[in-house]
């Protein structure tokens, strides 16, 4: 038979210990406050009948004979000054004394007995935590495959599908409603990252199986007729050159997702100029790429805070993905500006095939292509989007995607101009 992951009575009596401690601090003040209003209320009592009112900024004091034999005895002797007057405060301070200690005693009655109910109120607010951590071990003990004596648990876990979104918990308590949201939300998440976490690396084995396939066959190739026909030999080197190219790109990108997934891709932030680094993406692209028509458009000197050189990466992925899908001769125009909202805006527009309506939700998903033949064709593996993205929420911003089938689109980086 299980036995209950912890015993709640200790925290049980840690809960009411440390509410008891507040209620006595309390009746001390409280005691406290009285005691101070009582005397400062006889006070302006008695300066009101020896002088006629309460006179401001003189000299206010209490003296108490210290040689007198006793406590009561020293209390009797007290003599309250106010100025050039003197009244014996001696019987009313024995009185007012006399009057907090009965009801300190009164308090301290009312305290031990309340002891108790705290402690079983705590016990029952702690019980169905208690009752969840139990129903949690005799789970975890089912699953390594101890006998328990909840009736059916092997057929009850051996029906559950990890993967399944009906995967959640319940206790039926409504003062823990908020707790089960918040446990059932983590298992969503979780759910979610196995998810993609295995399709990530089914995605990426498939990527990387397709080189090497390619790689093995010209070499298959080189070792049958490469040595003596030259024709061959020239074609297989360039083959294994372009998918060896293609694959170094690939793990760099993935090293680059998952060192951003860890944590350990450092930005080096700083104030720059985004014009002129829209400029030099300009300057960039038409150099590497004549085969398009590239125009720039500056509306504002525009200045923000970031990694300039991975904001740099940012466009040029944006420049890429627009050449590959916008037809030779089509125009694609790269802009700096700042939008109606006051952000730091950049963008790329192109004149290309556009993307499908029911694919825009996924385009910065890792290994998405809308059109994977192409994408094949055109060397893409999916990714530059998603590092793009990864790049943009380290900087607070955010993508605006507006495109149109066989007209064009237009990718909006939107950025704080102050972090």
């Amino acid at each position: 038979m299980a036995k209950k992951p912890a015993d709640s009575s200790s925290i049980a009596g840690q809960i009411a210990s440390n509410r008891q401690i507040e209620k006595l601090l309390g009746y001390l003040v409280f005691n406290f406050l009285i005691f101070m209003a009582g005397f400062i209320g006889w006070a302006a009592a008695t300066e009101t009948a020896y002088a006629g009112e309460i006179a401001r900024n003189i000299d206010r004091r209490v003296n108490f004979d210290n040689s007198a034999n006793g406590f009561w005895a020293a209390v009797d002797t007290g003599v309250y000054y106010f100025g050039e007057h003197s009244a014996e405060c001696g019987e009313f301070m024995r009185g007012l004394i006399l009057c907090m200690m009965g009801i300190g005693i009164i308090e301290i009655i009312v305290w031990l007995i309340s002891c108790f109910p705290a402690y079983f109120n705590a016990k029952r607010m702690l019980r169905p935590l208690n009752k969840m951590a139990f129903t949690a071990t005799e789970l975890t003990r089912a699953a390594h495959g101890e006998n328990t004596n909840l009736d059916d648990i092997e057929s009850a876990l051996g029906s559950i599908d990890p993967m399944s979104s009906d995967m959640h918990i319940s206790t039926g308590n409504r003062d823990l409603k908020g707790l089960e949201q918040a446990i059932n939300g983590l298992l969503d998440r979780m759910r979610d990252a196995y998810k993609s976490q295995s399709r990530f690396v089914s995605d990426a084995s498939h990527e990387l199986r397709t080189p090497i396939a390619v790689i093995k066959g010209y070499a298959d190739m080189l070792a049958r007729w490469g040595k003596s026909d030259e024709k061959i030999l020239d074609e297989s080197i360039a083959a294994i050159k372009k998918e060896s190219d293609g694959m170094n790109r690939l793990v760099e990108q993935l090293l680059f997702l998952a060192r951003g997934d860890n944590g350990k891709q450092p930005l080096a932030m700083t104030n720059f100029s985004l014009s002129d680094m829209i400029r030099e993406v300009h300057l960039e692209a038409e150099m590497i790429d004549p085969d398009h028509e590239y125009a720039l458009e500056i509306k504002d000197d525009v200045t923000v805070y970031g990694d300039v050189s991975m904001l740099k990466q940012t466009a040029r992925i944006l420049c890429d993905n627009a050449a590959k899908y916008t037809p030779k001769g089509n125009k694609i125009t790269l802009r700096a500006m700042i939008n109606g909202g006051g952000e730091c805006c950049f963008e790329v527009q192109d004149t290309g095939i556009g993307i499908e309506t029911k694919d825009m939700p996924h385009i910065f998903d890792r290994f998405f292509r809308s059109d994977p033949a192409r994408s094949r064709e055109t060397g893409g593996t999916g990714l530059g989007l998603s590092i793009a993205k990864w790049i943009v929420d380290r900087h607070r911003g955010h993508f605006e995607v507006t495109s149109y089938k066989d007209i064009g689109t237009r990718i909006t980086v939107c950025l704080p101009c102050k972090m």
